[in-house]
Formats: structure tokens, C-alpha cells, sequence
């Protein structure tokens, strides 16, 4: 076999390997499996890693389970369009919670314009332990290949 045959095939089996290495058990949901999408570092000394998976597709659309336990506590679905860049982004936020208990939902609509004022942490629907802005960009990158 060449070197690049041989090179080739090495990857080919060690990139599952590596990708599952990543997945975790969800906090949350039984059964349901999760993987390391962005860590946002709070101050000097702590940090809250959110984590995700795809949940559906529909066209551009993306609907992306997340969730985190660490100095924040969160969890939910974000629904973005690949396609489409300048199209609402939606979260569904259960906070501290139980995910998919109608009473604990919290419903946020980001428009275009106010994204700006996400990025820059003064958009008030988005205050506190909720996905930062460049969570959804992570979210984004993981999952609009």
C-alpha cells in the first residue's frame, strides 16, 4: 500500500474516533448526546461551555438543541438559516428549567437589526445566563457545512 493509501485510510478511521471522543451525554435529556460548540470565558476565572447538537433540518433551516450547566445554567433550541444570513434567528430558552415544560419557555426573536446589539451584549432579551452571540456564530459554523 502507498504512504497516501496508507495515510488516507488512517484518517479515515481515526476521524469518527475523534469526533465521538467529543460527544458527551446531555445534563438534560436521557439518552440524548451533545458535543462542545463554543466556551465563553465570564471573567478572569470562570467560564460556562455550551454545548449542542442538531436537532433538524428544513431546507436552510438549522434547529440546534443546546445547552450548558457550568457557571450558567441554560438550555433550549436555536433555529437559524444557513441560507438565508439576514433571516430571524429564534431561541426557545428553558433556562434553570425543565426542556420542554411549556410553563419554564421563554421565546426570543433576534431580528437583523438588533444583532448588532447582541454582539455587543445590550440586547435585553438576551441579558444573563442566555446563549452569547458568538455561541450562535459557533452554532453556525458547526452546523451550516
Amino acid at each position: 500500500m502507498s504512504r497516501i493509501a496508507s495515510l488516507a485510510l488512517l484518517l479515515a478511521v481515526a476521524a469518527p474516533a475523534v469526533a465521538k471522543a467529543d460527544l458527551r451525554p446531555s445534563d438534560y435529556r436521557p439518552g440524548v448526546t451533545v458535543e462542545p460548540l463554543y466556551r465563553q470565558q465570564i471573567d478572569a476565572v470562570y467560564h460556562t461551555d455550551w454545548s449542542g447538537r442538531l436537532e433538524k433540518t428544513d431546507g436552510g433551516w438549522r434547529d440546534v438543541y443546546f445547552e450548558t450547566g457550568d457557571k450558567f445554567v441554560n438550555k433550549g433550541l436555536i433555529s437559524f438559516n444557513c441560507a438565508r444570513p439576514k433571516a430571524d434567528i429564534g431561541l426557545i430558552l428553558y433556562g434553570t428549567g425543565a426542556y420542554g415544560d411549556a410553563g419554564d419557555r421563554r421565546v426570543v426573536r433576534v431580528r437583523f437589526a438588533d444583532r448588532k446589539a447582541w454582539a455587543a451584549d445590550r440586547f435585553a432579551p438576551l441579558a444573563g445566563e442566555t446563549p452569547p452571540h458568538p455561541f450562535y456564530l459557533a452554532a453556525h459554523k458547526r452546523f451550516c457545512r
